[in-house]
Parts: C-alpha cells; sequence; structure tokens
C-alpha cells in the first residue's frame, strides 16, 4: 500500500468531515466477471455511481496553471464489450487560466465504458484515451484499453460495489501492464464539505470516501467521495502535488431525477 504525506491526510480530514470511527482492515473483494449476470447493463442506478443518459456533470479544480475543467457527459450510446452492452460516458479535461471550456484548451479526451449487473456492482469495460493539445490534435494514451481486446487478457473492473464497506479493496481495472488501478473504501457515513464558492452544493452527507493507486505509478493516489443519488462529487488527487477537484454543476436529465431521489442509509 502506497503511503501519503501528513500534509495531504489534514487535507483531507478537513474537507470530509464527521467520518466514521476507525475503517475495517483492508480486505479483498473479488467477483468473478460472467456476462451472464447482466441482464439490464445500462441501467446504472447504484446510488453511488447513477449513470442516466443525457447527464452532464462539470468539475473544476484550481491547479499550478490555473484552472482545470472537467466535462462528464453520459451519452444515449452503448458498446458492446465482451458479451456486455455497455454504457459510453464521454470525459473531457480543459486546462487553461480563466476555467474556460473552449475546444482550443482541450488536452484530455476520453470514453468510457460501464455496465452494471444484477447486484447492483457497477462495472469498468476500459477506456479510449487521447491526450490532447486543443481539439483535433489527439494522440491515443497508453492507459487506452478494453476488456478482452487490448490487451487481449484484460477483464472488467468494478467501479463501484452494490454495498460498499469500509475497508473493501477492488481492482478497477484488470488490463496488465497498462491499467492496474485499485480502489480501497476508507470511510462510509460521510459528512463532505466542499470549499469552492461554485460548488453544486456546499455539502453532502451519507457519502463514501475511496482511496485509489496502482503499482504502474507509484506515489499516485486520489481520494475520491461518492455521495448518494449524485456520484463523486469530489476528487483530490496526490501526484507530487496536491490538486482539488469539486462538482460545480450538474446539467441534462439528471438536474431533475436528483429532486425526486431518497437517500439510502446504511
Amino acid at each position: 500500500m502506497l503511503s501519503t504525506k501528513a500534509p495531504f491526510l489534514t487535507a483531507i480530514a478537513i474537507s470530509t468531515a464527521m467520518l466514521v470511527a476507525a475503517p475495517a482492515q483492508a480486505r479483498r473483494v473479488t467477483i468473478p466477471f460472467n456476462a451472464a449476470n447482466f441482464s439490464d447493463p445500462l441501467t446504472i442506478d447504484n446510488p453511488y455511481f447513477p449513470l442516466i443518459a443525457g447527464s452532464v456533470y462539470t468539475y473544476t479544480a484550481d491547479n499550478e496553471d490555473g484552472c482545470e475543467v472537467d466535462e462528464v457527459t453520459v451519452t444515449a450510446d452503448s458498446r458492446l464489450i465482451d458479451g456486455v452492452t455497455t454504457r459510453v460516458v464521454h470525459d473531457q479535461v480543459f486546462e487553461s487560466e480563466t476555467c474556460s471550456s473552449a475546444p482550443s484548451d482541450l488536452t484530455e479526451d476520453t470514453l468510457d465504458y460501464y455496465a452494471q449487473d444484477n447486484a447492483g456492482d457497477v462495472w469498468y469495460f476500459g477506456e479510449d484515451s487521447f491526450e490532447c493539445d486543443g481539439e483535433g490534435h489527439c494522440t491515443r494514451s497508453e492507459g487506452s484499453w478494453i476488456a478482452g481486446e487490448n490487451p487481449a487478457d484484460a477483464l472488467p473492473g468494478i467501479i463501484m460495489l452494490a454495498s460498499p464497506r469500509s475497508g473493501d479493496t477492488y481492482f478497477q481495472e484488470q488490463a496488465p501492464d497498462v491499467a492496474l488501478d485499485q480502489a480501497t473504501v476508507t470511510a462510509v457515513g460521510v459528512r463532505a464539505k466542499m470549499t469552492r464558492d461554485d460548488a453544486f452544493r456546499q455539502s453532502y452527507s451519507n457519502c463514501i470516501v475511496t482511496k485509489e493507486f496502482t503499482r504502474l505509478e507509484a506515489g499516485s493516489i486520489e481520494f475520491k467521495t461518492y455521495c448518494p443519488q449524485i456520484g463523486n462529487v469530489l476528487t483530490i488527487e496526490h501526484h507530487g502535488k496536491v490538486v482539488r477537484s469539486e462538482l460545480t454543476a450538474v446539467s441534462g436529465i439528471a438536474t431533475d431525477a436528483l429532486k425526486f431521489r431518497t437517500v439510502p442509509k446504511h
């Protein structure tokens, strides 16, 4: 397990108030992949990772170059991967001095593929990822992978468990030598407070926090906060520096859907 510096852990503690008492010891969660377990894979309604086609989530972060804007669009498109019909999510990252999402500021352009199994676990089937110097000037990233195709021995991973418990550890990506991201649920029942004036909401209740890491990139860690009926609201990256990205806008179909959803209780 990778370690973090004390100041970074302090930042995490401040940003996510009222964590549950000491988290449980890490335990490996392994769910065998079987395409037959996906009867309705495009209905992704896991409370901590809902994907409603037509929804757009915007995340904003201040960094050393100015501002980073990440726009995540849940498309109506699908793709058959490893025998399962997956939902296509379009993720675009823009960097500029003024929090712009102009095409000329595009730095990353990715298509991610997700599906939900019959138990409510959300699986990750890979990504087509590109590094860009503005729209139209993109090259395929070495981190791209597709389950069962590239590499041939790549397997789907789990992006969110149906019933996450503190200490649960699982593979999110299983593409040998390409992508081997893992996540550990570090806390549940969290009240998360945002710091940006333009945050979508200033606080969220009953959230979970995960620590994401990979042995392919030692020292690279992300803490993500997922909240009921909305999904990821906060990411704190530690890649030699600390970058805090908060949810600043939700548009499309999810905007109305959020008004009617109830918060699950642990």
